[in-house]
């Protein structure tokens, strides 16, 4: 589903993306570790052509998405690729069904159509925040407008979903019902998600958890803690030496 070649990414002197390689298949949720300053969310923003590498491609769903013309790609943006950030980014001054409608809206749906509605009635009600529609922003919990961020990004069944630290600005309760959602997700829509975390406990519930430093992936991972185990074994080298 989405397949990353050789991506550079430089501001100035600074390269922080370093040659990146990575594959992702269809209904696989994979998180992306690493200190700050690894190069994680500059990863995910060049997977979600919020920013354009220095070098190198991204295809998702066999398009290469770098090589479309601009109206093209903020096309398949809107249509393909769905955001999930730390800070939901609602419009407060529209409901929670409104703010979920709105990527079809933009992609040229018809204000009230039943079809763009439905689908925006069904996203909040599978995602726990249906009695919740026609609340603005302010008048909802920050666990509940998270949820209302992830129905808007699923508005029109993208082809991937991304996310960055979604859960970092959330109690402990609220993270742990937002982590399960996600697995949800996938079980019910065969949705591909890639996550940006500092949560471990979310990193260990995924597929694979992906491990990068100074601008590339040490470990792809075979399995989900594989970036802890490698940190830990890391650590207890550095013990063994002292």
């Amino acid at each position: 589903m989405i397949k990353v070649e050789d991506i550079h990414k430089s501001f100035g002197n600074l390269e922080v993306l370093k040659g990146v390689d990575l594959q992702v298949a269809k209904g696989e949720v994979v998180s992306i570790v690493g200190a700050s300053g690894a190069g994680k969310s500059t990863l995910l923003n060049i997977m979600g052509s919020l920013m354009e590498p220095s070098g190198g491609k991204v295809v998702i769903a066999g398009t290469d998405i770098f090589a479309l013309p601009d109206k093209s790609l903020a096309a398949f943006r809107n249509r393909e690729i769905g955001f999930v950030f730390q800070f939901h980014h609602l419009l407060p001054e529209f409901t929670a069904l409104e703010n979920v409608m709105m990527p079809a809206l933009i992609g040229g749906a018809k204000w009230g159509s039943k079809e763009v509605e439905a689908r925006a009635m069904m996203l909040l009600e599978d995602l726990g925040v249906g009695e919740r529609m026609h609340h603005k922003p302010m008048q909802m919990s920050g666990g509940e407008q998270q949820r209302v961020a992830i129905a808007r990004a699923l508005m029109n069944n993208p082809a991937v979903l991304l996310a960055d630290e979604p859960s970092g600005n959330l109690d402990s309760r609220n993270k742990e019902e937002l982590h399960k959602l996600f697995f949800m997700l996938r079980e019910k829509y065969n949705q591909t998600i890639v996550i940006v975390t500092h949560e471990m406990e979310l990193a260990r519930m995924c597929d694979r958890c992906i491990e990068m430093k100074d601008g590339v992936i040490l470990d792809s991972g075979s399995d989900a803690i594989s970036g802890e185990r490698s940190l830990a074994a890391q650590s207890s080298a550095r013990e063994e030496t002292l």
